[in-house]
């Protein structure tokens, strides 16, 4: 009985501090038993826990910096029931949203916001050039299935928007953006403020089976350097207006689609 007893004892000894490293686990110690959940990302300056910690420099898994890191995971997570908030960070890329776990395939993803120096992304040859200026994503909901949006309510901003080219930068306004998606369907409109250098009116519908755009841009003024770039994307119609429509999967196929 005495030997028994002492088993006991420790192996409930055992459990309490397992259950206490659990609890008060190093954030130095948990990520890297979680690398094939992190898509090959690397986390440096490792400091709090695994439930509220920082990662000085996060690293792509081609060595590309993402910034810094702050995360806070719900210890709810133990009994399965995952919530997550992140923080990511770097000078020209801010990035912050709270994650729910519905199920092994679907996400509940809210107030998510980006801030991003649009130069970030360098020459987009989409663009003809590499864009200006600042935009900010704010998305109130987005459920994911399997990481497609199945629902969306999302709105933006890219403001003071330009894009650089060889003949210099080229001024476009304010845009605005607004995203809706049900049912795993995406609706998109891009649209100006109504006071910039170029009107812009943008629709996009986008679904796994294809998607189908439609973009018309017409300068308000005769500026020589934007009259140059939109003649990159074709010739202006009568109007003076350049009309761009991209159709792809079934939709290229449907050709009384009505614009989206």
């Amino acid at each position: 009985m005495k030997h028994l007893n002492k088993v006991l004892a420790g192996l409930a000894a055992f459990l309490i501090a397992l259950t206490l490293l659990v609890w008060f686990m190093p954030a130095r110690l948990a990520l890297p038993l979680m690398q094939s959940r992190i898509h090959g990302l690397r986390f440096d300056q490792l400091d709090g826990t695994l439930w509220q910690g920082r990662a000085g420099q996060v690293s792509a898994s081609d060595g590309t910096p993402l910034g810094s890191l702050s995360w806070t995971l719900s210890r709810r997570a133990l009994l399965g029931d995952v919530q997550l908030g992140l923080d990511l960070r770097q000078p020209q890329l801010q990035w912050q949203a709270q994650m729910h776990r519905l199920s092994d395939t679907q996400e509940d993803w809210r107030d998510v916001t980006l801030h991003a120096d649009m130069a970030l992304l360098g020459v987009q040859p989409l663009l003809n050039g590499q864009p200006q200026g600042q935009f900010d994503l704010h998305v109130a909901q987005a459920v994911l299935q399997g990481r497609w949006p199945m629902q969306v309510e999302a709105s933006g901003a890219w403001s003071k928007a330009a894009v650089r080219t060889a003949q210099g930068v080229v001024p476009l306004g304010n845009l605005l953006l607004s995203i809706h998606g049900e049912a795993g369907v995406l609706k998109a409109s891009l649209d100006d403020d109504g006071s910039g250098p170029l009107q812009t009116a943008g629709r996009l519908s986008l679904s796994p089976l294809g998607w189908d755009l439609h973009l018309s841009m017409k300068p308000r003024r005769d500026d020589p350097a934007l009259l140059h770039w939109l003649r990159g994307f074709g010739a202006p119609t009568a109007d003076g207006s350049v009309q761009l429509r991209y159709r792809g999967g079934l939709a290229q196929f449907n050709s009384g689609t009505e614009n989206p």
